[in-house]
């Protein structure tokens, strides 16, 4: 059984299909512009058509793949103007999420992050480690849930991760700066320091915006 510990429970047969696609495209084993069926998802998973049409509804959602209106469902190639694009807005918009998070600070918040970083700093897995990221940020801004803003990064996201886990594909050696700058933005939080939290978080995001040019270019 496969868990998904960004999540610490079992996966479901949705999130196994896309986190299994998802390793296979990041990987290089299914190419940009290879056509995904419905049909070929279901038989190569053995499972019926409901979960494999909802895998690539996810996949779509996290920019790994199109539709072509002729086509179908193609695996998309991810590009440095789309990650820039994505890196852009959540830089103008986090901090603003940060500060409205803030305002319900609530120790269990620092509680819930600090055991996602224990996971993440125990994660081998490129793409669960990219999931996990995403949770750890999300404790800063969680009780913000239900807000437009909130709804729009959730969506940056999400468009993000398949470029947080080709990141780490293309150096693993980022890893160990990553994880220090966590442990710094939760330093900040546990200090009650907004301006430092918003400050760490934005160097951060800028951080692996800059990383993913060299690593797009390099590796697709």
């Amino acid at each position: 059984m496969m868990y998904n510990n960004a999540l610490g429970r079992p996966m479901t047969t949705t999130e196994f299909i896309v986190y299994s696609l998802s390793q296979e495209i990041l990987n290089g084993k299914i190419k940009s512009g290879t056509r995904l069926t419905q049909n070929e998802i279901s038989k190569k998973f053995n499972v019926s058509q409901t979960p494999a049409r909802e895998a690539l509804k996810i996949l779509t959602a996290e920019g790994l793949i199109s539709f072509d209106p002729y086509k179908g469902a193609i695996v998309k190639g991810l590009c440095y103007k789309d990650a820039k694009d994505i890196y852009d807005l959540r830089i103008l918009l986090e901090p603003k999420l940060i500060a409205d998070g803030f305002e319900n600070y609530d120790e269990e918040n620092l509680q819930n992050a600090l055991q996602v970083q224990q996971k993440i700093e125990e994660c081998d897995d490129f793409n669960e480690w990219a999931l996990l990221n995403a949770d750890f940020h999300r404790c800063f801004w969680q009780s913000e849930a239900g807000s437009r803003t909130f709804a729009i990064v959730e969506n940056l996201m999400s468009a993000s991760i398949p470029y947080v886990s080709l990141s780490l594909h293309y150096k693993k050696t980022h890893l160990k700066a990553f994880n220090a700058q966590h442990r710094a933005i939760l330093e900040a939080y546990k200090d009650k320091d907004l301006e430092k939290l918003i400050k760490l978080s934005v160097e951060h995001t800028a951080q692996t915006r800059e990383i993913l040019e060299d690593a797009i270019n390099s590796v697709l």
